[in-house]
């Protein structure tokens, strides 16, 4: 289990992300779960989503390979698809509350050592 930090425009946003990769972590993600035992889950090359089998809504991030946030999907609720997004690079999933999120705001995923 590896894990990452999440900066917004070069501050902590989320200290302790899970990075998915392998096909059993990407394939169950929050799926049945109501906690993650971390502030978000970081999928690599991922375009969409589906919230089948989830117990709880969630929020999701869909990052550019240049770090720019494509779209932000808030208060996911069980049993949807979301629509794929296009040119994603990474994919962040977390619970609570929304993020605020601005128009030129950049994301960046830093693994762990």
């Amino acid at each position: 289990m590896r894990f990452c930090k999440v900066l917004l425009n070069g501050k902590v946003l989320f200290e302790k992300a899970r990075l998915m990769n392998s096909f059993l972590e990407r394939l169950q993600g929050l799926m049945f779960k109501k906690e993650i035992g971390c502030n978000a889950l970081v999928f690599k090359d991922c375009a969409s989503i589906h919230s089948f089998f989830c117990v709880i809504p969630f929020n999701v991030l869909f990052i550019g390979t240049n770090g720019k946030i494509l779209n932000h999907f808030t208060n996911i609720i069980p049993n949807k698809i979301q629509p794929p997004v296009f040119g994603a690079k990474y994919t962040v999933e977390y619970l609570g509350e929304p993020v605020f999120i601005k128009e030129d705001d950049i994301i960046e995923i830093i693994p762990e050592t």
